[in-house]
């Protein structure tokens, strides 16, 4: 069976990436195509794969989203309608989803996100199958077709990629960078259609960081984020760095969004989320021990706590989690479930 891979962002290439890789040592024929954004195809390049690349992300805007995805309907719809792939395994994603239906396609998605309203709208009604965390039992029937199948696991989606990960220090070498001496800050992915909120002040947090000299180090989604951190002389890579090993050797992970706080947490570093709602994904994560706080104090109080770590702490906690991750699940058993299904339907 010849299974389509599409990602649209750096965690759903690193998804993409593992999924493949397990498919094809089970005797599986993978592509995988993402879209023009951030450091998605180079976190694929990361495992050895090349990425066909079509479209890019709409901006801000509504109509500048509207019309990147039309683009990328228009450009998936001739490549995949000439691979003829027998399912499409992705994130919600409107134009592959849609590419899917239109080509006749079961659509395996995944999800871990039930406040992405507009892309599940357009996306999980046309699935086949949905995966998702048992934590998030519940969330999704309202988006779902009355004939979709739904494949419940008990873990989350980074746990995947984190058993997988071996530390190589190449961001220390790239970067400069001393182990547990600095933090990693991820602003807030503000463009995305979901979010509302306003920012939750990481130029403060770093400031007062910068000043007690530990080093931050800022992981910018968009070019606006990384132009105001350099401005205030904080470190912000230019290009890509792999993420994983850059917070497995760091002291603290603060992050806007949830994927980066999770990764942290299962690889042991103490890890910070401020996003303005409180993730069911995240609160699991903490649940079973690991690392991992709800943020919603001020920044000046986030980074008093950051500066009152141990880190010798610390390095009892990569200890801990190293065998802790290795007993919780993965998200490929479901899509494998969800393959044969497919096959013999």
């Amino acid at each position: 069976m010849r299974v389509w891979l599409d990602a649209l962002t750096s965690k759903q290439g690193r998804l993409a990436a593992c999924l493949a890789l397990h498919l094809k040592d089970l005797g599986y024929e993978t592509f995988i195509t993402c879209r023009e954004y951030e450091c998605t195809r180079y976190t694929i390049e990361l495992y050895g794969l090349k990425p066909t690349v079509v479209g890019e992300h709409g901006g801000g805007t509504k109509l500048g989203k509207l019309l990147a995805d039309a683009n990328r309907v228009y450009a998936l719809a001739r490549l995949v309608g000439e691979a003829s792939p027998k399912a499409l395994v992705a994130y919600p994603n409107p134009s592959a989803a849609r590419v899917a239906f239109g080509l006749g396609i079961p659509y395996i998605a995944l999800n871990d996100t039930p406040h992405a309203e507009a892309a599940n709208r357009l996306s999980l009604p046309l699935c086949s199958v949905l995966v998702a965390p048992e934590a998030l039992r519940g969330e999704f029937e309202n988006f779902l077709s009355k004939n979709a199948r739904v494949f419940y696991y008990d873990g989350v989606d980074e746990i995947l990629w984190v058993k997988m990960f071996k530390p190589t220090g190449s961001t220390l070498k790239e970067l400069k960078l001393e182990r547990r001496r600095y933090v990693v800050v991820r602003p807030e992915e503000f463009k995305a259609a979901y979010y509302s909120w306003g920012g939750w002040g990481w130029l403060e947090l770093c400031d007062v960081l910068k000043k007690h000299g530990l080093t931050t180090v800022v992981l910018p989604r968009y070019e606006e984020q990384r132009k105001e951190a350099l401005k205030r002389g904080f470190l912000a890579p230019t290009t890509c760095v792999d993420g994983l090993d850059l917070v497995h050797h760091s002291l603290a992970v603060v992050t806007g969004g949830g994927t980066m706080a999770r990764e942290a947490a299962l690889l042991g570093i103490p890890s910070y989320y401020t996003f303005p709602l409180n993730l069911k994904v995240s609160a699991y994560v903490q649940s079973l021990g690991f690392p991992l706080k709800r943020w919603d104090g001020s920044p000046s109080e986030l980074a008093e706590e950051v500066l009152s770590l141990d880190e010798s702490q610390v390095e009892e906690n990569v200890k801990k989690a190293r065998e802790m991750v290795v007993r919780l699940k993965t998200p490929d058993e479901c899509v494998l479930q969800a393959l044969e299904w497919i096959g013999e339907t």
